[in-house]
């Protein structure tokens, strides 16, 4: 068995905070954490936002840290992961989801991979897991804008991978558009995109003002995360480590 000793609980977790505050005393783990960028920024955002809306769905579950020990050969180690938003249905089901701002379609996969290592997490807990990754778009190539790059004399030697693309390479997983899903005990996985238009809408109706000064180029780096803690990724180049801290009041 990879995972041991396997616990859901609150932001306000004794053990959890006592967790964050030892790591923060450690001047390595300052070096790994960096400023949000404006990316950042608009992921948690956005997942404020999308919390809400799953908020008319279902009550919202304020126990959304994992706690485990991960086996590696014969050592355990300790580590955390944050859940974005989860449903507990009762003490049998659960649903999670993991949200994900970004204008790269590989990105998708990244983030049904992080959604499947915490049901496989959470198997010890729940007989029954949900999963949902909500994808919030802000401008994932199509098969129309690959063909126009294409076309152009300094096209890429190879055309970007397009939503239709991921679409048709995952027929087994359902996709909703956000004006028209709701959650069901049917969906083991499934993906919500939401446009950036609809967060837009959003945080206007809310009195947000939202962080929409990025660049394409501010997609896609890959975070930097000490090996005994890992979180849910709010925007594709924030460092989660930093964002766990930042919500638990450990930094600024």
């Amino acid at each position: 068995m990879r995972y041991h000793r396997v616990r859901l609980h609150a932001n306000d977790d004794p053990h959890y905070r006592a967790y964050l505050a030892n790591i923060m005393a450690g001047k390595a783990n300052h070096r790994a954490m960096h400023v949000a960028s404006n990316r950042a920024m608009f992921g948690n955002e956005s997942e404020g936002i999308i919390r809400q809306w799953l908020h008319t769905f279902h009550p919202l579950s304020n126990r959304r840290f994992v706690e485990y020990d991960e086996r590696t050969g014969k050592r355990l180690t300790r580590k955390y992961r944050e859940i974005d938003a989860v449903f507990e249905y009762d003490e049998t089901h659960i649903h999670v989801f993991e949200m994900k701002a970004t204008s790269q379609a590989r990105s998708i996969m990244r983030g049904i991979r992080q959604l499947n290592e915490t049901r496989n997490i959470l198997a010890q807990l729940f007989p029954a897991i949900y999963a949902t990754l909500i994808l919030v778009d802000t401008g994932i190539m199509t098969d129309e804008a690959a063909t126009v790059l294409m076309q152009q004399a300094d096209a890429p030697m190879n055309a970007p991978y397009t939503i239709e693309r991921f679409y048709a390479d995952n027929p087994h997983i359902p996709c909703y558009d956000s004006r028209e899903y709701a959650p069901t005990h049917t969906d083991e996985l499934a993906i919500v995109r939401f446009p950036l238009a609809d967060i837009i809408s959003g945080a206007e109706a809310a009195g947000i003002t939202l962080h929409l000064d990025w660049d394409d180029d501010d997609d896609e780096p890959e975070p930097v995360v000490p090996t005994t803690h890992t979180s849910g990724v709010h925007a594709d180049d924030d460092n989660p480590f930093a964002a766990a801290l930042r919500k638990a009041g450990l930094s600024s």
